[in-house]
Order: C-alpha cells, then structure tokens, then sequence
C-alpha cells in the first residue's frame, strides 16, 4: 500500500498551495470598504477580509526589503492583521505536498513556473 503522500501525488499532479480564509469551521467575512487595511489605492471598493490582509502583509514586506517573508511569516502576520481588525477569522495554509513553513512565500516561485496561471 502508497503512503497517503505518494497517494497525493498520483491523484494531484499539481503542486498546490492554499491560503484559506478562515477554519473549515468558521465564515470569511467580506469588508464593505478595505481602505481601512490601509492599502496602497484601495479606491473604498469591497473585498474580502483575509484577501486585504494579505495584500496588507505582501505591500508591507515589499517596502521592507530586508527580510524575504516565508509561508508561516505570512500567514502569521495575515493573521495579526485580521485581529487588530477585530476579525475574528483564522486563515489556514494547505499544499498538496510537503511543505517546508520556513521556505520564502512567493506568489510565482523563483524557480519558474510551468503551465497556466
């Protein structure tokens, strides 16, 4: 019998990486006005809470040019965003396959990316 990676593998070629919202048990909340993440021309438009606090995070690490955020930088400091908002949700990280939490949070990894985006 597969070990539930090689298992994985077979039956999701692809290397996944998710950011949810919140826990299964929990309800993302949308933001009628994100200007209040404080984001670079937020226009007043609506949008999703975590979503804000991730762009939030990545603008913030973009003017911080010293340290490189990895995926649990990321997701902590989402997550600090939320509270200081009074949000009550907590954004989970899901891969597909093995994931180092220390390894650098990218959108589109260094090392290329092969098929559609």
């Amino acid at each position: 019998m597969s070990s539930t990676l090689e298992q994985a593998e077979k039956y999701i070629p692809a290397n996944v990486r998710m950011i949810s919202g919140c826990k299964d048990s929990q309800t993302s909340a949308d933001v009628s006005n994100v200007a209040s993440f404080s984001l670079p021309d937020p226009a007043g438009r609506a949008g999703g809470a975590c979503t804000a606090a991730m762009l939030k995070t990545l603008y913030n690490d973009e003017e911080d040019r010293g340290v490189d955020l990895s995926f649990q930088d990321t997701l902590l400091q989402m997550r600090k965003v939320l509270d200081q908002g009074s949000y009550t949700q907590i954004p989970q990280l899901s891969s597909s396959r093995k994931l180092d939490i220390h390894t650098k949070f990218d959108l589109v990894p260094d090392d290329g990316f092969e098929g559609t985006k």
